[in-house]
């Protein structure tokens, strides 16, 4: 059984000018354990299936504007990437003092927490650099563009032998999302259980069928 995920589409304007238009998943996003995987869930509309008409959709859980809520994650990207970046630097520093005086401090222990910090630091720069380019600036240009909220649109999901599908096919984001992600994995799953679960109450052709 497929879940019907709502996607609101949102439009990227720098004054009067259109740079583009994207829709991003207005359920699953409240369900990410870091800030920056709420990007990946911004989508082309030219690359997924969405139906104007939904049986039973779930909720959008947005809890603000989405001026707002990607301007707010911009900057918390911006920021922490650099503190990141900062942070692996003053790390691998501080080992290199340590080895040349001689002073033991556990090889393996410096290389878990140097790979740690550089997978925390891909992360956050990809998430800025996708962000970037959806919004198409860089640095502090973020006051300069506006995301003009438009309707909402349905976009069915479900899950095989590990995989997310739409009808598009395996959606690679999502798949990986559900391997690293223990919230995203927990919330996709009890979230498509209970929806067969309802399916089944109800029966097939009871569900609602609404329009936004």
């Amino acid at each position: 059984m497929a879940m019907e995920v709502p996607y609101v589409l949102f439009e990227v304007k720098d004054g009067r000018k259109a740079k583009g238009t994207f829709a991003i998943d207005a359920y699953f996003i409240e369900f990410l354990s870091i800030e920056p995987r709420k990007v990946v869930l911004i989508k082309d509309t030219s690359g997924i299936a969405l139906k104007e008409e939904a049986r039973n959709p779930l909720p959008k859980l947005l809890r603000k504007p989405l001026n707002d809520l990607l301007k707010k994650v911009y900057m918390e990207l911006l920021r922490t990437s650099s503190e990141v970046r900062g942070e692996r630097v003053g790390h691998m520093r501080r080992w290199n003092v340590w080895r040349i005086l001689g002073i033991p401090t556990g090889h393996s222990r410096h290389i878990t927490i140097d790979e740690k910090l550089a997978k925390a630091e891909r992360e956050y720069s990809l998430g800025l650099a996708l962000l970037e380019k959806i919004l198409g600036i860089r640095g502090e240009e973020i006051e300069k563009v506006e995301v003009v909220e438009g309707r909402t649109l349905y976009r069915e999901l479900w899950l095989s032998g590990g995989q997310v599908l739409g009808k598009e096919g395996v959606d690679k984001v999502y798949t990986n999302l559900f391997k690293i992600d223990p919230t995203f994995r927990t919330a996709f799953v009890s979230t498509l259980f209970r929806e067969v679960a309802m399916d089944k109450t109800l029966g097939n052709g009871l569900g609602k069928t609404i329009k936004d």
